[in-house]
């Protein structure tokens, strides 16, 4: 990543919860831009708490050296792609890794999940919670938390869903809470 000229970025590394937390608001007055933070997982064999990847006016750089120790143990200057993966690679402790992987999502799952019985199982528990309470069915009619045409939209696609299967019982009690959606739009536009 290129930064404007004068800016460099730099790995601060933190010992304890304390020298994270005062080195997160220090950075946070001083309006320096913190590109990634990392809470490590405590260990027995952990040295290190956390750290923070900031980038920084190239001449503040002596200045924030005074406070090695008191906000931070370690300092990097990572002035190439690789000193930034080497970073990352220096811990090895699978707590580090799993610690990554809980903020990190892949369009491809660990198991094939079967669409079709993933959408089966969605639509079947929307239904049985419009079916078993009534409070579920006056909040998704009432509240905003979708606006009108996606709730149509949402509807229409059940609706859709179970005719296909021939449940048009099920078809009929969709049907009555599109209407309720429906009065409930015209009632709030009048």
């Amino acid at each position: 990543m290129t930064f404007k000229k004068g800016y460099i970025e730099v790995c601060l590394t933190t010992e304890d919860g304390i020298q994270h937390l005062r080195c997160h608001g220090w950075l946070k007055r001083q309006k320096i831009l913190i590109k990634s933070e990392q809470v490590f997982r405590e260990t027995p064999t952990a040295k290190d708490f956390g750290m923070f990847i900031i980038v920084i006016p190239s001449e503040e750089l002596r200045d924030i050296m005074e406070y090695q120790s008191d906000m931070f143990t370690d300092l990097e200057v990572l002035s190439k792609e690789e000193e930034r993966w080497d970073t990352y690679k220096k811990i090895k402790d699978k707590d580090f890794i799993q610690n990554i992987q809980d903020f990190m999502f892949s369009l491809v799952p660990k198991n094939k999940i079967d669409i079709d019985e993933f959408t089966n199982k969605a639509n079947e528990a929307t239904l049985s919670m419009f079916k078993s309470s009534k409070d579920f069915t006056a909040d998704y009619v009432l509240e905003d938390f979708m606006n009108y045409d996606e709730k149509i939209t949402d509807l229409n696609y059940l609706i859709g869903y179970f005719e296909e299967q021939e449940r048009y019982e099920d078809c009929a009690h969709l049907l009555k809470i599109k209407d309720k959606i429906i009065a409930n739009e015209k009632f709030r536009t009048e």
